[in-house]
């Protein structure tokens, strides 16, 4: 699983990232300085995904802007989310595109977990 989370950060654009199952981080490369956005990504986008549930919407994205920074948050299987985070000038098209490349591959490895 660290695997492909690293592989989602090689990318110029993706400063880091962390996969969430229920409301708890399970693997993550955030940088130790920007743990205070996957904090605030992880409360965010745990409510955002419980509510869009609780509502029957089909939404599985969002994005937040954290002063400089973006998080965006892609729900997988059930529970489980990937969080990206990035400059909030970076193309949300690139980072969803390359989620969407890595996806089947995430999607298998959360489920080994």
């Amino acid at each position: 699983m660290i695997e492909l989370l690293e592989a989602v950060d090689e990318l110029d654009f993706i400063e880091g990232c962390c996969l969430m199952q229920a409301d708890q981080v399970v693997f993550s490369t955030f940088p130790a300085e920007r743990r205070n956005h996957e904090t605030i990504a992880k409360k965010a986008f745990n409510y955002v995904f419980q509510n869009a549930a609780k509502l029957r919407s089909a939404h599985d994205e969002a994005h937040l802007e954290i002063g400089e920074k973006r998080v965006s948050g892609f729900l997988l299987e059930g529970n489980q989310i990937l969080i990206c985070l990035s400059s909030k000038h970076t193309n949300i098209v690139n980072v969803r595109n390359n989620v969407r490349e890595l996806h089947s591959g995430l999607q298998q490895q959360a489920q080994i977990v």
